[in-house]
């Protein structure tokens, strides 16, 4: 397993209930974003993430883990080689 999914599944036990804090889903998303580096399949979903961002203060909870699976998915089944 690699760091990025790891990471990723560690953000995932941090859900809980039915909104999170926008400030700390945009954080995640950005720290997910400096461990993917070069994997532009994964980044490119990360931006996309960041700016269709739901919400002034809160997000709903579905919509991050929904996110939270894609990331995993494109990190576990890669685009493109990872070298």
């Amino acid at each position: 397993m690699s760091d990025l999914e790891t990471t990723i599944r560690t953000i995932r036990q941090d859900v809980d209930g039915s909104v999170c804090s926008r400030s700390r889903v945009m954080d995640a998303l950005l720290d997910l974003r400096l461990e993917a580096g070069s994997r532009s399949d994964v980044t490119g979903l990360i931006d996309d993430a960041l700016a269709n961002l739901p919400g002034k203060t809160m997000v709903p909870a579905d919509w991050w883990r929904d996110r939270l699976d894609m990331l995993e998915l494109t990190a576990v089944n890669p685009v493109e080689a990872v070298g």
